[in-house]
């Protein structure tokens, strides 16, 4: 229980207004912000992209750039004044009294060490009476708490070895490493399936009321603000603008601002709308069967694959040492329907990302079979061999990496037109377009990415892929750094452009109720293998595998109907 009391403040920020100076002029990014964290308290923070919910956690945290300049306003934690302190007085605050979740897992991780040197290195600098064989079995633990299997064997693995979900999950146990008083956690679970989300949101609450911890929760995610916050703190153009308990804001929101982010929020629609199965379904004894019986027999598929295995080496260092060779896809069937949309959902490290890789060509498969359009290509060759750059493009989960840091976004976008296979036109006038039907203003052509928010890189990077105009797209998690307002339009623009321009697209994500609005066909995936598939409605409605029902379980009951 949240106390009200004032003295139960451990941070409050007061009037806050940042102003952040370019050779283009000054821009207010944060105005009179006010706001308190309370003691073993967890508030969320919400809004669009581009609101100044990052830029706050940043302030909070000492980490502006010098760009920024403070124009009035106070932090105050725990009675210290945070504006005026030095680097030095800094070092023993960050990272031990207050840490940080960072939406990035990418940049959060030093691809060069291990993981388990690197949790460990954390618990070190924050408690400096640890012993190093305590901070082994410290380590240990905190990665089996945060979901990572077989710990004391991953331990030397490194970053690039686990799925995106895990290591997400990697940092969260790094910020938790210091037991800090205060964690700053930014979008921490966007990368994360419905079932581990649950698990890390569990565990963040439980150690909320353990160790009295205080959370500012940044996200866009309405499923995890009502699952685990307080309070809500509602940001938009760098204002505050509504804020209070948890449950009364999202029951009888004051402003249409708020009202409009909550109605944008994506269902989940569990009722069954078309009665009882039918013959084929009925008849169906295996997951692909159910696929191909729902789908029906006068829709082709534009995409075959068949019995594709793939492994990878657990070595760390490749020649340099020996290891056991993991199993990412075992005997993996799915099938693309031409001119729809096909979903893949399955828990992190389940090898949804591989199979599309694979499919792209950006990734060979030890073994199977891959056809478009009947047209047979060699998947234990890379695609720039085997022909499939060309038919296929690849929205990625992770937009940060995906784009050239040293080219602008017009400079991205126009060698996708130049390369790609869209009719011809003027490449200005095409990239115009598609800046304004994905909600990009115009000037950002002229910026690098790291000039750009999580979710404006997100969506370059679907701008730079229907650009292209491929036949099939493979869409990892294109969603997932987007808040819910945006997600509704990207959404509708996928749809678009399967109807309108005849493409087809496999979508692999986490979101349950975003695969249920988009997808005809859904392949569950788990554990490298294709656990259940049919059909949205039999997935959602009628499936009885236990592992779909405990996926679609997962989902928070106030976004469910």
């Amino acid at each position: 229980m949240v106390c009200d009391n004032a003295n139960n403040s451990l941070l409050q920020v007061d009037n806050l207004t940042l102003r952040h100076r370019s050779p283009a002029g000054a821009t207010t990014i944060l105005k009179d912000v006010s706001l308190t964290l309370r003691r073993g308290e967890i508030l969320g923070l919400i809004g669009e992209s581009g609101a100044g919910k990052s830029t706050l956690g940043n302030a909070i945290l000492g980490l502006l750039n010098p760009e920024f300049e403070r124009v009035a306003g106070s932090i105050l934690f725990d009675g210290m004044l945070l504006d005026d302190m030095d680097e030095r007085q800094w070092t023993k605050i960050r990272g031990r009294r207050i840490s940080a979740i960072f939406q990035d897992h990418t940049a959060s991780l030093d691809p060069l060490m291990a993981i388990g040197p690197q949790l460990e290195e954390a618990i070190l600098a924050s408690i400096d009476e640890t012993l190093r064989d305590e901070a082994y079995e410290v380590t240990i633990d905190l990665l089996t708490r945060v979901g990572i299997p077989d710990a004391r064997e991953r331990y030397h693995s490194y970053p690039h070895q686990f799925s995106g979900g895990q290591r997400q999950r990697i940092v969260i146990a790094i910020a938790l490493a210091g037991a800090p008083d205060i964690i700053i956690a930014d979008e921490p679970t966007s990368a994360l399936d419905a079932t581990v989300q649950k698990q890390i949101l569990a565990l963040l609450r439980e150690l909320v009321d353990e160790t009295g911890v205080s959370i500012i929760l940044v996200t866009h995610d309405m499923g995890v603000v009502s699952d685990i916050t307080d309070r809500v703190v509602v940001m938009r153009c760098g204002e505050v603008i509504e804020q209070g308990f948890t449950a009364a804001l999202l029951d009888a929101p004051s402003r249409e601002y708020t009202r409009s982010l909550l109605k944008a929020v994506p269902r989940l629609r569990l009722s069954d709308q078309r009665g009882a199965p039918n013959k084929a379904e009925t008849l169906a004894s295996s997951p692909d069967e159910h696929a191909r019986a729902e789908v029906g027999a006068q829709a082709s598929p534009i995409l075959v694959v068949r019995d594709v295995t793939k492994t990878f080496s657990e070595s760390g260092l490749g020649w340099l040492r020996k290891g056991a060779d993991k199993v990412a896809l075992e005997s993996v069937s799915v099938e693309l329907t031409r001119g729809a949309i096909t979903g893949i959902v399955g828990e992190s490290g389940s090898g949804k990302s591989t199979i599309g890789r694979i499919i792209a060509g950006l990734e060979t498969a030890n073994d199977g079979t891959l056809s478009i359009d009947d047209m047979n290509f060699d998947v234990a060759r890379p695609g720039h061999r085997s022909g499939l750059l060309g038919q296929v493009q690849m929205i990625f989960q992770d937009p940060a990496i995906s784009l050239n840091p040293r080219m602008t976004i017009g400079e991205t976008l126009r060698e996708s037109v130049r390369f790609g296979n869209a009719k011809a036109g003027d490449p200005a006038a095409l990239i115009a377009g598609m800046l304004d039907r994905l909600q990009l203003a115009q000037p950002l052509v002229t910026r690098y990415p790291h000039q750009l928010s999580g979710g404006q890189k997100q969506r370059v990077c679907i701008a730079r892929a229907l650009l292209a105009g491929p036949r099939i797209i493979v869409a990892d998690e294109p969603t997932s750094a987007l808040d819910v307002s945006v997600q509704a339009e990207i959404v509708a623009l996928l749809k678009e452009c399967v109807i309108e321009q005849g493409v087809s697209m496999l979508f692999i994500s986490h979101d349950l109720a975003l695969v249920q609005a988009l997808c005809s066909s859904i392949y569950i995936f788990r554990n490298g293998q294709v656990e259940d598939a049919g059909s949205s409605d039999f997935i959602f409605a009628r499936s009885q595998n236990p592992y779909t029902r405990g996926l679609i379980e997962a989902r928070s009951s106030r976004f469910t109907h």
